[in-house]
Formats: C-alpha cells, sequence, structure tokens
C-alpha cells in the first residue's frame, strides 16, 4: 500500500497570491478536456485539502492527466483564480481525497436560486449548467466584444440565466461545461430583460467567482443552505 501523501496546506492560498519559490504538494481532485484547446490541454481542481482551485494543464504536461497527488514544480497565477501547472512531480496516480477541502476553509453557505434578489447582499449559489450558448463576436458603436450566457439550475428547483460579456466571456467560456456543476458568487442580480423561468438573470463580469463544485470537494455536511 503506497504511503500516505501529505499535502501542503496553505499552499492554494499562497499560490493565488502568485508567492514564489513554493513546490507544494496537491490533490488533483477532477480532470477534464479545456473546450477548444483540441484536446491537449486539461482544466483540474487543485486542492491542499483546505481549500481548492480551478488549474490547467499546459499541453507538454497533458499526458499527466492520470496523476491524482503531485508536487507542483513551476506554475503561474492567472487573474489570481486559475493556476497553470507548467512542471510537476507524480507522486500517487491514485488515492482517496484527502482533507476536506472548500473555497473559503470553513463550511460554505449557498443561496438558493429563488432566493436571489437585486437587494441582497452577498451570496453563493450551487448549480448545475442545463445549456449553454455558443461564444458570439458582438460589434457596437462602444466597440467590438465577446458574449455567452448559460442556464444555471439548482437542487431546489431555482432555475437562472447567467451572461457573460467581453473579458468574462473570455474567462469563463472554456470553463463552463453543460451538466457540470458549478459554486458562482460576485455577480450582479438584475430583472430579466428578456422572458425566462425567473423575474431575474445574473450577469457575471472578469472578477466574479465561478469554481468547480464538486460533490466530493464540497460534502453536503459542509453545505448550508441559506434563504
Amino acid at each position: 500500500m503506497a504511503a500516505a501523501v501529505e499535502l501542503s496546506r496553505g499552499a492554494v492560498a499562497a499560490m493565488s497570491r502568485m508567492e514564489q519559490g513554493l513546490r507544494p504538494v496537491l490533490q488533483v481532485t477532477d480532470v477534464r478536456p479545456a473546450d477548444g484547446a483540441g484536446g491537449d490541454r486539461y482544466l483540474v481542481a487543485l486542492s491542499d485539502g483546505a481549500k481548492s482551485e480551478q488549474g490547467m494543464l499546459v499541453a507538454s504536461m497533458a499526458h499527466l492527466v492520470m496523476a491524482r497527488a503531485i508536487r507542483v514544480l513551476d506554475y503561474l497565477c492567472i487573474d489570481t483564480r486559475v493556476i497553470i501547472v507548467e512542471q510537476l512531480e507524480i507522486l500517487q496516480i491514485n488515492c482517496a481525497l484527502i482533507g476536506t477541502s472548500n473555497t473559503h476553509g470553513r463550511p460554505l453557505s449557498l443561496t438558493p436560486i429563488a432566493a436571489l434578489s437585486p437587494y441582497k447582499g452577498r451570496w453563493t449559489i450551487k448549480a448545475r449548467v442545463a445549456a449553454k450558448s455558443g461564444l458570439q463576436h458582438l460589434s457596437n458603436d462602444r466597440g467590438e466584444g465577446k458574449f455567452f450566457d448559460f442556464d444555471l439550475l439548482d437542487a431546489q428547483g431555482g432555475e437562472m440565466l447567467a451572461k457573460c460579456f467581453s473579458l468574462a466571456a473570455e474567462k469563463f467560456y472554456g470553463l463552463i461545461e453543460v451538466d457540470k456543476v458549478y459554486l458562482i458568487s460576485r455577480g450582479l442580480v438584475k430583472p430579466a430583460q428578456e422572458p425566462f423561468n425567473s423575474d431575474y438573470e445574473l450577469a457575471l463580469d472578469a472578477s466574479a467567482s465561478v469554481e468547480f463544485g464538486f460533490s466530493k470537494t464540497h460534502p453536503a455536511a459542509l453545505l448550508n443552505v441559506e434563504y
């Protein structure tokens, strides 16, 4: 039996702050191909046992997607939210989930989609993407940009359309995938501009938080639903 791996707790937060000289031991809790990357890049979820963050393997590392415990030897961090792994060492191919990491280091409070409104302060929703549009190119008097939207459904039956423009469209289009579950926060809730199954819609800019919502990473015991 392989020896237990000791993760580098606190490393994910330090990497997000772009601290240098780190060689942390992390666990890969999910892997999937990145949309539009021609099958040679992979989005991953990286956990230090207390906190998880989105990551990406560069093309030269794509053959290592089966690794589950790794030591990161070199990396970049984009916009403090996506860790791009450039070099790594495989420690274990298969290992059980270590720790109960979440993106806040404490029980995560979720808001049902039905409870969202322009008057609600901080919130985080956990929802599945039911549908996703293509990436559209827009042109108007203010210049050119990109746009896409996606339909969100949560466990309570709430539904809302989310829209991404410009930098947010470029940032999140490759991340969002139909039938995947995400944790979303820091978006703007506003009255819906077109008929839909909700009175409101969600507008996301580049400062929004969109993260994988894996059931293993966020077990039910850690999720408190707020109304």
